[in-house]
């Protein structure tokens, strides 16, 4: 599996912040591991000559500003540095009062804000975009359009198909859990004529099978999730080198309106079948077992 190299220009006094963003990102990235390479630079005299390999190595920079960071003679040095070799730079400020350093001035860097879902999202985007294009030098601007947009319209098609392959499945699903409860309810009506314990081993059966069913559902749902998640990445990556971002806006629109994902409502679906079916497993055992000492004779002689 590939490893998005990052590196991480920051004051040994904020090292603890840029754990709790190192941790943010890891949440957003869980199948695309990173390596913090900045580790690999010690603190002694010659540091520059490890530094720039590490630099060189690396697929995006971090640079984080802290209270003393403007007076930090090394993180100039990496920053420009990072500049030079034309990496993709994110600059962030722990703080509105901490002074953005010179430099960042001067190299006409943006400073975010401390927000570390928004911040893990942004570098999540560059590291997807490192995946996407890892021969492509940087320094030269954007994809050529052509292969950018060929790719595009790819994922595009792939994710509606997705979303188009998932509605089936779920419309199997339920077509297959009503036709079992279907199955329980006859099964259940007709006990009168094939006996109490017949009836009761044969809804526990159903039921158990509707139960594995129901789990088998909500994984599949799980892993459909996981999936689109990673196809909507993946697209509003390759729409940042776009002229619109329609996808990305979109979601953003739903985000504000209080939009759930059908992912969350498919699993619930799965999960009230799953209790259904669990439930009436228990009472079809409950019953089999208490009919023979209800009626006062073994249950081998019924």
């Amino acid at each position: 599996m590939q490893t998005f190299r990052l590196f991480f220009s920051n004051r040994s006094t904020d090292a603890e912040r840029v754990k709790e963003l190192q941790a943010a990102l890891a949440r957003q990235l869980p199948n695309l591991p990173f390596n913090d390479v900045s580790l690999n630079v010690p603190y002694r005299d010659d540091w520059k000559r490890l530094a720039l390999p590490a630099l060189k190595s690396c697929e995006a920079v971090v640079c984080v500003i802290g209270i003393d960071t403007h007076a930090s003679e090394p993180i100039e040095w990496e920053v420009r540095e990072a500049c030079r070799l034309g990496k993709p730079l994110t600059v962030v400020r722990l703080s509105e009062e901490y002074q953005i350093p010179k430099f960042c001035t001067e190299l006409k860097l943006p400073v975010l804000d401390w927000d570390l879902e928004e911040l893990a999202q942004e570098i999540k985007q560059l590291g997807v975009a490192c995946a996407l294009f890892p021969q492509h030098d940087w320094k030269v601007g954007a994809p050529t359009p052509d292969t950018l947009w060929n790719q595009y319209n790819v994922m595009v098609q792939s994710w509606e198909a997705l979303i188009g392959r998932r509605q089936t499945v779920n419309s199997l699903y339920v077509t297959a859990d009503a036709a079992l409860l279907a199955g329980i309810g006859a099964v259940a009506s007709s006990a009168s004529q094939t006996g109490v314990i017949g009836a009761g081993l044969a809804v526990t059966v159903l039921a158990l099978l509707g139960l594995a069913l129901s789990f088998n559902w909500r994984r599949t749902v799980s892993s459909y999730g996981t999936l689109s998640n990673a196809k909507a990445t993946v697209i509003t990556t390759l729409e940042g080198y776009m002229p619109a971002r329609l996808f990305d806006a979109e979601w953003r629109v739903l985000e504000r309106t209080g939009y759930r994902s059908t992912t969350q409502a498919d699993t619930q679906t799965a999960q009230f079948f799953m209790i259904l079916f669990a439930a009436l497993a228990t009472a079809a055992v409950v019953v089999t077992i208490a009919q023979p000492l209800l009626v006062g004779t073994p249950a081998l002689n019924v």
